[in-house]
C-alpha cells in the first residue's frame, strides 16, 4: 500500500512538472497570490500596529509580489514552496507598508529618526507570528486551490488531446465512394409508346397443315 501511495504520489508530481502554464495562466496565479498576499499582510499589519494603511502602498505591495511570484507561477507548487514564498512576501509587504505608515504620518517619521530606519521596518515578535501564523493558514488554503486548479488543466488537456486525436482518426478514413448514377430510362408517348400485352414477332412463319410426306427411294 504504502510503495503504491508513494508511486501514484511520483506520478502526480511528474505530470505536475510536465505540465506548464502559458502566458494567461501565469498571470492568473500571479495576480490570485499577489492579492491573497497583500490581503493578508495588510490586515495583520493595520491590526497589529493599529494604524491604517494608504491605497497606495496597498497597491504598489500588489504590483511588487506580482512581479516577483511570476516567474514561479509556471507550474505547479508544493504547500512547502506556497508557504515559504507567501512568508516571504509578506515579510517584504511588512517593510513597504512601515515605510508607507510613516510618510503618511509625522510622528511615525520622527520615531523613525528616532530609532533607526532598520528597526522600524523589522517586524516586533506579536507582528511576526502573526504574519507566519497567517502564511501558514493561508498556504494550506492556496495549495488547495491550486491542486484543482492544476487538476482541471490536466483533465482539459486530456480533453483535448483525446478530442484531436479522434478527428485525426475520422479525417484519415478514406473517403465513401461516390453512388454511381442512376440511368433513367426515357418514357415513350403517343404511337411509339411500346404496346403492353402479347408481343408479336414480324418475321415468324406460321404454317397450318400436317407435316410433307418423306419422298420415296
Amino acid at each position: 500500500m504504502a510503495d503504491a501511495a508513494a508511486d501514484a504520489t511520483h506520478a502526480d508530481t511528474m505530470r505536475a512538472d510536465a505540465t506548464r502554464a502559458d502566458t494567461g495562466l501565469r498571470t492568473l496565479r500571479s495576480a490570485a497570490f499577489a492579492a491573497v498576499c497583500v490581503a493578508v499582510s495588510a490586515s495583520g499589519h493595520a491590526l497589529v500596529s493599529g494604524a491604517g494603511l494608504p491605497w497606495v502602498s496597498l497597491a504598489a505591495g500588489w504590483f511588487v509580489t506580482l512581479l516577483l511570484v511570476m516567474p514561479l507561477a509556471g507550474r505547479e507548487r508544493s504547500r512547502t514552496g506556497i508557504t515559504a514564498t507567501l512568508l516571504c512576501g509578506q515579510m517584504v509587504l511588512h517593510a513597504l507598508f512601515s515605510l508607507g505608515q510613516c510618510r503618511a504620518d509625522p510622528v511615525a517619521v520622527q520615531g523613525v529618526h528616532a530609532h533607526g530606519t532598520t528597526v522600524s521596518l523589522m517586524p516586533d515578535p506579536v507582528m511576526f507570528t502573526v504574519h507566519l501564523s497567517a502564511a501558514f493558514v493561508f498556504g494550506w488554503v492556496l495549495h488547495r486551490g491550486e491542486r484543482a486548479i492544476w487538476r482541471t488543466v490536466r483533465t482539459a488537456l486530456r480533453g483535448a488531446g483525446a478530442l484531436t486525436g479522434l478527428l485525426a482518426v475520422v479525417l484519415a478514413r478514406p473517403a465513401l465512394p461516390a453512388p454511381e448514377p442512376r440511368i433513367r430510362m426515357p418514357r415513350h408517348s403517343g404511337d411509339h409508346a411500346p404496346r403492353r400485352g402479347i408481343v408479336l414477332l414480324g418475321h415468324a412463319v406460321v404454317r397450318r397443315g400436317p407435316p410433307p410426306a418423306p419422298e420415296a427411294a
